[in-house]
C-alpha cells in the first residue's frame, strides 16, 4: 500500500508535487505509458538548468509526429526510441503544461518529485494536499471563465457595431439570415450549388483586419464542397 505524503505547510511545494503527480497520472490514463515518467521528471530539471537546451515545442511537435508515424503509433519503439521519445515529450510539455498559471511560485523541483513518486508506486497527496489543490484550480478556473464571458461581451458589442456600420457602406448586400457580402468582381458562368466543390482562393479576417487563414499567404488555392461551409 502507497504511503501518503503530507502538506509541508509550503503552499507553492505542496501544489507543485500534486500538480506533478496530477500530471503523470493524467499521461498515463490518456495512454501515453510509452513516456518514462521518471526520465521526463529530469528532462524538466535538466531545461531549468540549461534552458538554452530546450527544443522549441513545434519542432518536438513535429519530430514526434514524424516517429508516431514509422511507429504505428508508439506501438513499435525500442529501447533508444523510448528515450527519444521521453525527450521530447518533456521539451513540448515543459513549454506547454509544466507552468499552470494558477501557481504562484510553482517549484520544478517538487513538480519532478511528484511525478518521480507516481512513477516509482510512492508516495501519493494526502487528500488536503489535493483538496487544496483542486480549490485553487476551481478557483482560477471561475475567475478565467468569468474573464472570457466579459471578452466575449466586448467582442460581442464590437461586431454589432461593425456589421451596423458595414451595411451602411455602398455595394454591401444583406441577406435574409444577416449575412453580409460584397462582389468585388462578378464572375462568369454557371453559378455552383451546394453539391459542387469549388476550388478558390481564400482569405479570413477579424473586423480589425487581422488575418486568421489565408490561401494567398500558403500559396495555394483551397477546394471544399459548398455543402460543407456554414449557410448565409
Amino acid at each position: 500500500m502507497a504511503t501518503t505524503k503530507e502538506a509541508t505547510g509550503n503552499k507553492a511545494h505542496d501544489l507543485s508535487y500534486v500538480h506533478g503527480a496530477g500530471m503523470a497520472r493524467g499521461l498515463t490514463e490518456q495512454g501515453l505509458v510509452f513516456i518514462d515518467m521518471a526520465e521526463m521528471a529530469k528532462v524538466f530539471l535538466a531545461i531549468q538548468e540549461k534552458p538554452e537546451t530546450i527544443i522549441e515545442a513545434q519542432l518536438a511537435d513535429n519530430q514526434l509526429r514524424e516517429i508516431a508515424q514509422s511507429t504505428e503509433n508508439f506501438k513499435n519503439i525500442d529501447d533508444t526510441q523510448k528515450s527519444e521519445i521521453t525527450k521530447l515529450f518533456g521539451n513540448l510539455f515543459y513549454q506547454t503544461q509544466l507552468f499552470h498559471p494558477a501557481i504562484e511560485g510553482i517549484s520544478l523541483e517538487k513538480v519532478a518529485e511528484g511525478i518521480s513518486d507516481f512513477a516509482e508506486q510512492g508516495p501519493v497527496p494526502s487528500e488536503g494536499m489535493i483538496k487544496e489543490y483542486s480549490a485553487v484550480m476551481e478557483v482560477y478556473q471561475t475567475k478565467a471563465e468569468e474573464e472570457q464571458k466579459a471578452q466575449a461581451k466586448i467582442a460581442g458589442e464590437a461586431g454589432y457595431t461593425f456589421l451596423q456600420e458595414n451595411a451602411k457602406k455602398e455595394g454591401v448586400q444583406v441577406t435574409e439570415s444577416g449575412l453580409q457580402y460584397e462582389i468585388i468582381q462578378a464572375g462568369e458562368g454557371q453559378c455552383p450549388t451546394a453539391e459542387n466543390e469549388v476550388t478558390v482562393h481564400y482569405e479570413g479576417t477579424t473586423i480589425d483586419g487581422k488575418i486568421f487563414d489565408s490561401s494567398y499567404q500558403r500559396g495555394e488555392q483551397i477546394s471544399f464542397g459548398l455543402g460543407q461551409v456554414i449557410k448565409g
